[in-house]
């Protein structure tokens, strides 16, 4: 037994075929990329929580050193001159008011 491939019958059954292959990739397709996105804001945000945490040790080991040193000020302007600069947009108010 052979397929006709001429009959109208077929070709409505192919084209049908291959249209549900083709819509169960593009659905796999989308759904791969909408998960990688969240898969990278989870992982941004994780790493935005370790930054803040950090930022917030370095505060209190200059807090505490100044304590002990004091010259804040003078320590920072050491700090500037060796070409750092400090934003002031991450201060602890600011990070926990966001």
């Amino acid at each position: 037994m052979s397929i006709i491939w001429t009959d109208a019958t077929v070709q409505a059954a192919l084209i049908q075929a291959i249209g549900g292959v083709v819509a169960a990739a593009i659905a796999a397709l989308a759904a791969s990329i909408i998960g990688k996105r969240f898969a990278d804001q989870k992982r941004l945000q994780e790493k935005n929580a370790a930054l803040q945490s950090d930022l917030f040790f370095l505060l209190a080991v200059e807090e505490a050193h100044c304590k002990h040193h004091g010259q804040k000020i003078l320590v920072r302007q050491t700090v500037r001159e060796q070409g750092h600069r400090w934003s002031g947009k991450f201060t602890p108010g600011r990070v926990k008011a966001q």
